[in-house]
Formats: C-alpha cells, structure tokens, sequence
C-alpha cells in the first residue's frame, strides 16, 4: 500500500448550506492528513469489492472557505474509502465532526459531532450514529442515537428517539426532522416537553411559612 502526506488544495463549485462541510461557492478545500491508497486480494487471489478499502485517510481535517473567509470544516481521525464498492462511500468509524460558520462574521455557527458516520458519495448522504449532538446557531441541540442527512435535499432526520433543547424548553420525541440548517424542525410524535426556569434565582426562595403549615393540616 502506498503511504503519503496529503495535503491538497482544489476549488470547487456549488453552494453550501447548514452543515454541509464538503463544498464551497467559489472557495476551495484544503484536506490534511496521511493517506495510503490501493487494491488488494482478501485472499486466495480474489477481491470483495464490497469489503476493499480504496483510500486511508489518517486524521483527517477537510477546510472549506470562500474568498479566503472559512465556510465548513471536517475533522475525522480516520476515513476509509470504499469506492470500489456497488454504491459507493465513505466510512468515518473512529467519529466524526462538523462545524460550519457564519458567513457574515466568521463565527461558528453549528456543530455536529458523532461516534461514527458513513457517507454514500453517489447519493450524498450522510448516516450519522452514536452520542449524536448537533448544535444551532441560535444554541439549539439535537441530541439522537442515529440522524440522516440529505444533502441533496438539505434534510435533517432521525425516526430513534431525539431530545431537543431550545431555550428554557425541552422537547423529547420520535420521527424528527429539520432543514439542515436546523431551521422549522418538527417531530411526528412528540412524546414529552419540559419547560425550565433559567432565570436568575428561579426557584431559590422558599414559600412561606404559613403555605407550608396550610399544607401539612
């Protein structure tokens, strides 16, 4: 197998949205990270397509920017590519994380992280699984087992059961999904909502004395 440093630049065309960390309108991407490339026999002279991993990607970082301003980045400790296989894709199975920023100041603007991911490359989407935790611009989280993302129609979606927080609500349900801009989400069966105080000194002072003795009688 062949084992070199990796560190390219290519500009790219299209439009990114939400966390779409792989595409740059008029930008381009830098990835770094030690790559090995080949392919194989599985044994006895024969190949499992299916199986055969194309490209190793060892820490993996992707930079995606525009007019010298950062748009997305991927960082992944590993990636193997299985391109040889009937439909294609990439496999992320150390984890994986996005960010993306805003393109107006440059600040982060969401976060998904994820204990694995795979990513069919003909179709460009995305599996998320494990401890999946995507965070909104406004500091809305998404908390799921598994999530999918569409990039083709710019969905988010998870048919587990998914906790989102935003602001002092908490809402628990099954069949979510969302723009992938974490915008107009919903759930098909909402199962649970809690609403927190979270203003200074909510709940800190005692009822009084006498509410509490009308409550023994």
């Amino acid at each position: 197998m062949d084992i070199r440093k990796y560190n390219h630049t290519f500009s790219l065309k299209g439009r990114t949205r939400g966390m779409a960390p792989l595409a740059a309108a008029g930008g381009a991407i830098l990835l770094l990270g030690l790559v090995g490339c080949g392919r194989g026999a599985t044994g006895g002279g024969e190949t499992n397509d299916e199986a055969l991993i194309s490209r190793r990607v060892d820490s993996m970082m992707v930079i995606a920017s525009d007019n010298g301003k950062p748009v997305n980045l991927l960082i992944a400790p590993l990636m193997e590519d299985h391109a040889y296989a009937k439909a294609a894709f990439e496999e992320f199975r150390q984890g994986i994380e996005f960010v993306g920023y805003n393109d107006s100041t440059g600040l982060e603007a969401s976060r998904v992280v994820a204990d694995y991911a795979l990513h069919w490359t003909a179709r460009d989407m995305w599996e998320l699984r494990g401890n999946v935790v995507v965070t909104g611009e406004e500091g809305q989280r998404l908390y799921t087992q598994q999530l999918y993302w569409d990039r083709k129609i710019h969905k988010i979606y998870s048919n587990v059961d998914s906790k989102v927080e935003e602001g002092p609500d908490v809402f628990i349900g099954e069949g979510f999904e969302a723009e992938d801009d974490f915008s107009r989400w919903t759930f098909r069966r909402l199962t649970g909502r809690v609403s927190v105080d979270t203003a200074p000194g909510a709940g800190a002072e005692p009822p009084p004395v006498d509410a509490i003795n009308d409550s023994l009688q």
